[in-house]
């Protein structure tokens, strides 16, 4: 909602209807009574009718102005919250991205790595003139002929 203020023109210096009505103006004014304050009574009403008067009431126009200008305030808080969430959204997949290059590298370490030990297990086998035979997940080992069979994870 707009932060508008409503503005009452009520002030001490704002003269009352009383003191402005000739006397026995109105016959709620001829019954009272000399002892009676001035201020007390029907004379209280007058000046509350007075003051109402005063009041600045905004006309129509300026409500329905005003109640528009809130209305695209609040479309604006809305974009703005929009605008945030989709920044939030953005920064998530760029740390997701981030998050896979790392591993992403990560593994690539690991199948360098295996990779290494590969060869150098080649290395190894034809140093020592032993031969890689594939087999079906077993690990066999010949004393005599030196064949060795080694399945890799």
């Amino acid at each position: 909602m707009s932060n508008v203020p409503i503005h009452l023109n009520i002030s001490s210096d704002i003269p009352s209807l009383s003191n402005m009505r000739p006397q026995n103006s109105n016959k709620w004014q001829a019954s009272r009574t000399s002892s009676e304050p001035p201020s007390s009574g029907i004379a209280d009403l007058y000046d509350v009718v007075n003051a109402i008067g005063s009041m600045t009431i905004n006309d129509v126009d300026d409500c329905e102005a005003n109640l528009i200008m809130d209305l695209a305030r609040a479309r604006r808080d809305i974009v703005n919250a929009e605008k945030k969430l989709a920044d939030c959204i953005v920064r998530e997949q760029e740390v997701m991205t981030s998050l896979s290059r790392y591993k992403s590298v990560i593994s690539k370490r690991k199948l360098d790595k295996a990779d290494v030990g590969l060869g150098h297990m080649r290395v190894t086998f034809k140093k020592h003139g032993l031969s890689h035979q594939p087999a079906h997940g077993s690990l066999d080992s010949f004393a005599s002929c030196h064949q060795l069979t080694i399945q890799l994870d």
